[in-house]
């Protein structure tokens, strides 16, 4: 490692053995400090350095550097220890969701903040400056949105190294940035990425087969760039908010525990009003007849194609969902293995008795009688076999016994092992289903939804749909029978105190 000094040994300047660039390194205020020049010349690289101590020290003397903690060194303890410590007891797409929040948004605003810096201002200023439309980098000039991208994002992925980012970034800089400076990111359309990619074939002025390989590289990255600007300018929604809040205040407690800070700081959104209860999107018995009248009519439509099974199996997984009041994420779990047709004692009647796995753990669910019918034709409908294309939603038309390896579910295998949501949702959009009168949007969970409101438009008890349904009571009321007229009980709203009457006893009726 190639290493030199200035400022009299305060300040050394090195060269890691594979990068390019220069770094830079000092001990101040009882902390050990360092950054990339971003200069690949010794020269550039020892004047960067000398200004950049300088500076450190200016700070260091109006006492604006700290030797605390800093945000980006809570954040890498908290993802170090959440994820050994929650092995097994939270989804691993939960765990890359903090990650995701964190990398994208948390860093790039807190990450050099000190620990003790993050209060409730600035943290409402975070607020603002996610909700603010002047931050959309769409309406931008492009060399202005690529600013905000390097700071923001950069490239930085859990996917590629920190060297592979810096190679995609410099890439942009060094030919897609000169190319489109003043550009309005919102104007750039494919006809302008064409000319780009003959632009730069003629620079490169290399074989045409090398050129036109080195041109989709940086096409690659100038399309990873395009799509980040476009999610960024797109208005973070409420629950959106609420998961980054959740994220930031996990970290800051990880410092608490660390002893790196004393207390919490309050994170919750000033000005906030009462919220209005809305209810679960969930479709009323008229809309429920006409989804799966449709979706049976999709199934006879297209037998014997392609399409046969797919649309077999999403009628029934309607029928299925609507009958046991399952989440999808319980239902994409279930195995054959966990479903066991039974004579329920009570009713007299064919019911499932479903061991279900899922956000809760694991729990029982007694099905209605007509989820038993469904169920019996997912058991006994020949399947793809495992891997095999024919199972997604996007299968072609060709013949089913020509094209597939067909075979019988074992008791192991997935109840429902496809992804039923862009049939779903078609069917949705050609019947008018998509939303309700409230404009909440339906979605698979939409079933459930409507598997609690009939049980309790039927009058079933409560706390036994609770228990069934592996929720809270308080939730069924707040979200659900709130909404039911059948609920309520007039004979009990509707009481009337007796009258009393006004008229005076005459001698003969008071016995005198």
């Amino acid at each position: 490692m190639a290493e030199h000094t200035i400022l009299g040994g305060k300040v050394h300047v090195y060269k890691r053995g594979r990068s390019r660039y220069w770094q830079c390194a000092t001990y101040l205020a009882g902390k050990n400090r360092r950054v990339s020049t971003k200069q690949e010349g010794l020269a550039q690289a020892k004047d960067f350095a000398e200004d950049w101590y300088l500076e450190l020290r200016g700070k260091n003397n109006r006492g604006e550097l700290k030797g605390e903690k800093t945000f980006k060194q809570a954040a890498e303890q908290f993802l170090r220890e959440y994820e050994v410590v929650t092995e097994g007891l939270r989804h691993p797409d939960y765990i890359e969701g903090h990650q995701r929040r964190l990398l994208l948004h948390l860093l790039p605003f807190f990450g050099d903040k000190c620990l003790s810096e993050i209060t409730p201002g600035l943290v409402q200023e975070y607020r603002i400056f996610r909700l603010d439309p002047q931050n959309k980098p769409l309406q931008k000039p492009f060399k202005q949105a690529f600013r905000q991208f390097e700071k923001e994002y950069g490239f930085r992925s859990n996917h590629r190294t920190d060297r592979e980012a810096e190679i995609r970034l410099e890439t942009v800089k060094k030919h897609i940035v000169p190319f489109f400076d003043d550009t309005i990111v919102s104007a750039i359309t494919s006809d302008a990425i064409d000319q780009y990619k003959k632009h730069r074939i003629k620079e490169i002025d290399k074989d045409t087969a090398l050129a036109i390989t080195v041109v989709d590289g940086e096409l690659g990255a100038f399309g990873e760039m395009l799509r980040w600007m476009k999610q960024r300018s797109k208005s973070p929604s409420k629950s959106t908010m609420l998961h980054e809040t959740v994220t930031l205040r996990q970290v800051i407690k990880t410092a608490i525990r660390q002893g790196w800070l004393e207390h919490l700081p309050d994170f919750s959104p000033p000005y906030r009003k009462v919220e209005k209860i809305s209810r679960r999107a969930w479709f009323a018995p008229e809309e429920y007849k006409t989804l799966y009248e449709a979706s049976r009519a999709r199934a006879q439509k297209n037998k014997g194609n392609g399409r046969q099974w797919a649309c077999e199996q999403l009628h029934d997984y309607i029928l299925f969902m609507a009958n046991t009041g399952l989440r999808p994420d319980e239902a994409n779990n279930l195995e054959f293995r966990d479903v066991e047709i039974v004579e329920d004692e009570a009713t007299d009647e064919t019911i499932l008795l479903i061991s279900v796995r899922g956000k809760r753990g694991v729990g029982y669910c007694k099905s209605m009688t007509n989820a038993v019918r469904p169920f019996e034709r997912l058991r006994d409908r020949l399947r793809p076999a495992a891997g095999d294309p024919s199972a997604d939603d996007n299968s072609d038309g060709v013949g089913l016994q020509e094209q597939h390896k067909w075979q019988k579910p074992q008791p192991t295998d997935l109840v429902f092992p496809a992804d039923h949501k862009k049939q779903f949702n078609a069917i949705l959009a050609e019947n008018d289903l998509k939303f309700d009168r409230e404009g909440s949007r339906r979605t698979a969970y939409s079933l459930r939804h409507t598997y609690i409101c009939f049980r309790l438009l039927e009058g079933a008890d409560i706390y036994q749909i609770a228990k069934n349904c592996r929720t809270s009571v308080e939730m069924i009321e707040k979200f659900y029978a709130a909404h039911i007229a059948t609920t309520l009980d007039a004979s009990a709203i509707n009481v009337r105190r007796p009258k009393k009457s006004s008229k005076q006893p005459n001698a003969e009726e008071a016995g005198l």
